[in-house]
Parts: structure tokens; sequence; C-alpha cells
């Protein structure tokens, strides 16, 4: 689908669509995107269990230690990426910006400032109940809600994305 034209909208933040986009980071890219490490960890409980019985607990805690990694990394990757965009969000004076999307790409601006981006550095779009993810990094993404977002635009971005 193209986009006609261009189209300009105001955006307010809210608490929900910020926590919703930063839970689906941290879940998409530190647990489903790392399936491995959690298999992994899944082996070290076990191993685990099976020293105990062994009665070998110096390796047992060992193991359990190793365990909690997966979860630890996640915990920081929240916490991170928690404590920058709500630090973000609560910089601005009402937590509101105009958004500008068109055929070459979208652009933000709030009392924090403006910023362009065109649509071929856009590397992801992930669809949210609430509002639309959009990605210039492995880790970067600028949230757009949705409630005052066109219809328009919203096919565009939908056509566009990445259910997650």
């Amino acid at each position: 689908m193209e986009l006609q034209g261009s189209h300009h909208f105001p955006v307010r933040f809210d608490d929900e669509v910020v926590s919703d986009a930063v839970r689906a980071f941290v879940v998409q890219r530190t647990v489903r995107d790392q399936k491995m490490k959690w298999g992994a960890a899944v082996l070290m409980v076990v191993a685990c269990l099976f020293l105990v019985v062994q009665g070998n607990f110096t390796l047992a805690v060992l193991a359990i230690v190793v365990a909690c990694f997966p979860a630890i990394f996640s915990a920081i990757v929240w916490r991170a990426h928690s404590a920058n965009t709500f630090g973000r969000y609560n910089r601005m004076a009402d937590r509101r910006a105009d958004i500008t999307i068109d055929p070459e790409g979208f652009g933000i601006s709030s009392d924090l400032g403006s910023g362009n981006l065109t649509w071929r550095n856009v590397t992801e779009i992930w669809e949210r109940p609430r509002s639309f993810m959009l990605f210039s990094g492995a880790n970067a993404f600028n949230i757009l809600p949705r409630d005052t977002m066109p219809e328009e635009v919203q096919a565009f971005l939908s056509a566009r994305s990445v259910r997650r």
C-alpha cells in the first residue's frame, strides 16, 4: 500500500502506551529472540537438580547462578530501556508531539526537539494495540500512538509492520 500525500497529526504519550512498547521490546529481544539461551538455562536448572541429588552442592549453586543469566540480562535490558524511554517522555512538558508521515518518511516534533527519518532508515515496524513502534536500529525505536492517527496512516503502517 502506498501512502498518498503528507499527513500531520498530534499525538499524546501516556504511561500505558510507553509501558506496552518497552514490554514488547524486552520480551521480543531478550526472550523470543534468545530461545537458545533460555533453553540452556532450563538445562542448567535440570543439572542443578541432578547435582543436588548427588550431593554436589557447590556445582549446584554454580549451575543455578548460570541459569539465572538470561533473566538477569532481561531485567537489565528492561531497566535500561524503561529508564531511557520514560526519561525521554517525562522530560516533555506535556507529553505531546506533532507527527508528520509522508511517502518519504516520518518526522516527530515536540518541545524536546524534532527529527526526521526516511523509510529506508526504518528497519522494522511493530504494530501494537495502541501504537506503532518504528525501529531505526536493533535497539532504537520511536513510539507512535494510534489514538489520533489517521486511518490511512494506520493502514500504511500496518501493511509494513510485524505484529508483536
